[in-house]
């Protein structure tokens, strides 16, 4: 409980990046003692969302722009080789499905529910492939960069969803990776420009003063 529960918290931003995730206060907030936590804690660790410090213990994750590259370099490769993949195997049951899903994501409504919405709708899209291995990974590097697409407000883009769903329906292959490749550039740019701005804005450390040495006693 307390795993699914700080997870989804990370990843729908309202634990934000660089947040203290403090192990008593989540224990109290959460009814439960700290070891439950510390176990969620150590497992949101070993997924990438949650980082150890010393000193500061827990935090959310923050990401490097070096970082957000290396993760949309390894979307793009894995995402469209599943896209391709669920094109060739698509059947009309299949695209109907998906194209419902992309037109309710698409559809303006409250944010309350979009991060569930967006995984059933690429969970559909790319479980056609029939390759657990490969999904598996773009779950796990989508999940990486959640908290950013949601706490910052970037990734959703009306009409996108649908029309990648259409494309992929009609089959075309071609077409689809390249709709989905533009979009994935777009949104890694966002991040990147996000991160830098904070990045500028945050206030710089000032330079430690030197304590003048003191005299040699005569």
């Amino acid at each position: 409980m307390a795993y699914d529960i700080i997870r989804e918290c990370i990843i729908t931003g309202v634990l934000a990046p660089g947040e203290h995730l403090r192990q008593e206060e989540l224990a109290e907030r959460l009814g439960v003692s700290r070891i439950p936590v510390r176990t969620a804690l150590m497992q949101l660790e070993s997924e990438g969302l949650v980082s150890f410090h010393p000193h500061r213990g827990a935090v959310v994750r923050t990401l490097t722009v070096e970082q957000v590259r290396e993760i949309y370099e390894l979307r793009l490769l894995l995402e469209t080789h599943a896209l391709r993949k669920s094109v060739a195997r698509m059947t009309s049951a299949r695209a109907a499905r998906l194209r419902d899903l992309g037109t309710a994501l698409d559809s303006p409504h409250d944010t309350s529910h979009l991060i569930d919405e967006r995984v059933a709708f690429y969970r559909e899209l790319y479980d056609i492939a029939e390759n657990p291995v490969a999904v598996g990974m773009i779950e796990d590097l989508r999940n990486s960069v959640g908290h950013y697409l949601l706490g910052l407000r970037i990734g959703h883009e009306q009409g996108g969803h649908r029309e990648l769903a259409k494309l992929a329906a009609r089959g075309d292959a071609d077409a689809a990776a390249e709709h989905l490749r533009e979009h994935l550039d777009r949104v890694s740019r966002r991040i990147i420009e996000v991160l830098s701005e904070e990045a500028e804005s945050a206030p710089k450390a000032k330079p430690r003063r030197k304590t003048p040495a003191r005299p040699a006693k005569a």
